[in-house]
């Protein structure tokens, strides 16, 4: 049996100082290869040191200088202030808000995020 190759992008976040691999950030559920969600994880000993920022900053960077996606979503719990403060630093845009949803396997409300190719253009010429 043939199998389609996966079209998800999925990256290691490694501690500089030891190699150690810490967390990932990935691009999956990428539709008609011009739109992808955004995940990412970190081990929570390590929460707060920007380290995912930084990540998912590369990750944006080299899907919008390496692919035709043109737009890239996340969801992120209301409660999650870490989480919300990652995206508006990477420059997404929230677009709503789902009450009472299904993110992943709980219920809970949840923010929708988005950043267009456009708008990391726009940003990325003014920094």
């Amino acid at each position: 049996v043939k199998r389609k190759p996966d079209p998800d992008f999925k990256w290691g976040i490694v501690l500089k100082e030891t190699n150690a691999v810490i967390g990932d950030v990935s691009i999956f559920d990428i539709e008609n290869a011009r739109m992808g969600s955004v995940g990412y994880r970190l081990d929570p000993d390590l929460w707060g040191h920007g380290y995912v920022t930084e990540a998912l900053r590369a990750a944006v960077e080299f899907i919008f200088t390496h692919t035709e996606l043109d737009r890239l979503h996340a969801t992120a719990d209301v409660r999650n202030t870490a989480s919300l403060r990652v995206l508006e630093k990477c420059g997404f845009v929230h677009e709503g808000t789902i009450r009472h949803g299904k993110m992943v396997s709980v219920y809970c409300d949840y923010h929708i995020w988005g950043l267009l190719r456009e708008d990391w253009e726009q940003m990325k010429a003014t920094t």
